[in-house]
């Protein structure tokens, strides 16, 4: 196969005409501006290719033109007009081979510029043997570019003799001209015509994405999670006063009846050393009573408050030295203390009940998942879970959910969140008061729902619907 000739120049040196041939040129001259003229009225593409493959033989003679179109961006060159025909029918052996030319020529990038050559006279492709029987066997290739060195159409013109230095121009000219025409007037490409790939592979790519996000998975949402005690022993004030001091760090072992909170006892204190002495002076009339009572009628008659001031005293002395002996908590069982800080307590004064610290088996633990109600799903005893703590980022632990708050409740950062409870199954047994992050598994659903569940609660929140 001949290869193409180098790329026509536009500026090319024509020697000087004589009379005759001047007068013929601008004849010439004349029809390619009417030409022009006609190029600007076409209205649509298929009229535009019909016009280029028909009416450019009265200024340049051809036995035959073609008019080849991508079909899409990278792909290859189709048919699309044929000189002297109303349709293109691009399945005729003669059609094929062409096309098959063509895709030899693109691949050597050949066809982003005008070049002339001259068709294989052996053609070594068995899809080109049509082309070796051929009478037309100089062929021109005119591109008609969308971009710099790029073509997504061109023209191409067959004929027996070579195409002159003068037609070349000529041609080159019109194609310029017939390329802005398609690029302004032509209609723009489908937005999958302009895809990489062929309708066939787009769809099968369609299908194939419909059919990933049609796969079952199961729901699941991530939520910050924290390792408390199972079942801890819940240390409350037993006296409304003020916390003088703790006696244990937090996270720290301590032993059954081991002191914990030392309450201020300066008042307490008082009241019982002044309940005691007035249970002295009680004690000290009703024995005085008793005793003149066998004597004087008028003690005998007092015997009675005075023993009712001497009981009334001694229940004050009482209820004074239990308080004092409550200023000191002890612990009543052995475990780990668990609490936030000494400077979060020490100094501040509490309510009988209020919750203190709390004093839990290390070795019995669960999680407590914070739900956001803006990110919950549906949920169900025993569903897995997945715990990642910081301590262990790498390393999941396994847990299996038990219970769901009916309500939900605001958070130190100003979440509202259900609070679930996730029981551990196996593994080891992290630290009390580690904390991380749960994935916390629902039902099963397709895939897409689970991509776009967050978008769609999103907008729904703002459409209403």
């Amino acid at each position: 196969m001949a290869g193409p000739d180098a790329a026509m120049n536009v500026n090319v040196q024509l020697p000087p005409l004589a009379t005759g041939e001047a007068e013929k040129a601008n004849a010439a001259a004349m029809r390619l501006l009417a030409l022009e003229a006609e190029v600007r009225q076409q209205a649509s593409e298929q009229a535009l290719w019909f016009h280029l493959v028909n009416a450019v033989k009265d200024i340049v003679p051809y036995g035959q033109a073609l008019v080849w179109r991508r079909s899409r961006r990278g792909g290859a060159f189709q048919l699309r007009a044929i000189s002297g025909l109303p349709v293109a029918d691009r399945h005729t052996p003669l059609a094929r081979a062409l096309q098959a030319w063509l895709v030899e020529q693109d691949r050597a990038a050949r066809l982003g510029v005008a070049w002339s050559t001259e068709l294989p006279a052996l053609a070594s492709d068995p899809r080109q043997v049509a082309l070796n029987d051929f009478p037309l066997r100089h062929a021109l290739w005119l591109p008609l570019a969308d971009g710099p060195e790029t073509a997504s159409a061109g023209a191409l013109f067959l004929r027996g003799t070579p195409f002159g230095t003068r037609e070349q121009a000529l041609l080159k000219r019109l194609g310029d001209t017939y390329g802005h025409a398609w690029r302004v007037f032509a209609p723009q490409r489908r937005w999958y015509e302009r895809l990489p790939m062929s309708k066939k592979s787009l769809a099968v790519a369609a299908a194939l994405l419909v059919g990933a996000a049609l796969i079952p998975v199961r729901l699941s949402i991530m939520a910050p999670v924290e390792v408390i005690a199972d079942q801890p022993y819940i240390l409350t004030a037993p006296i409304n006063g003020v916390i003088k001091s703790l006696l244990v760090a937090p996270n720290t072992p301590v032993q059954a009846n081991q002191p914990l909170v030392q309450f201020e006892d300066i008042q307490p204190r008082n009241e019982m050393v002044l309940a005691q002495q007035q249970l002295a002076v009680a004690e000290a009339r009703d024995s005085r009573t008793s005793a003149a009572a066998f004597k004087d009628p008028e003690a005998a008659h007092e015997m009675a408050i005075a023993a009712a001031e001497h009981d009334l005293a001694r229940v004050s002395y009482d209820y004074a030295l239990e308080v004092l002996q409550r200023t000191l908590v002890r612990s009543p069982i052995n475990g780990l203390a668990v609490y936030s800080d000494r400077r979060d307590w020490e100094g501040r004064s509490v309510m009988v009940g209020e919750e203190i610290l709390q004093v839990a088996d290390p070795s019995r633990v669960t999680y407590r998942i914070d739900l956001s109600t803006g990110n919950a799903i549906e949920l169900a005893q025993g569903n897995p879970v997945s715990i990642y703590l910081e301590s262990a980022p790498l390393g999941g632990l396994k847990a299996q959910l038990q219970s769901v708050s009916y309500t939900p409740h605001t958070t130190s950062a100003g979440v509202t969140s259900y609070t679930v409870i996730a029981l551990p199954q196996g593994g080891s047994t992290p630290r009390i008061g580690a904390r991380g992050t749960a994935r916390v598994y629902g039902d099963y659903a397709p895939l897409a729902f689970q991509l776009l569940r967050r978008p769609i609660a999103v907008v729904r929140q703002y459409v209403g619907v």
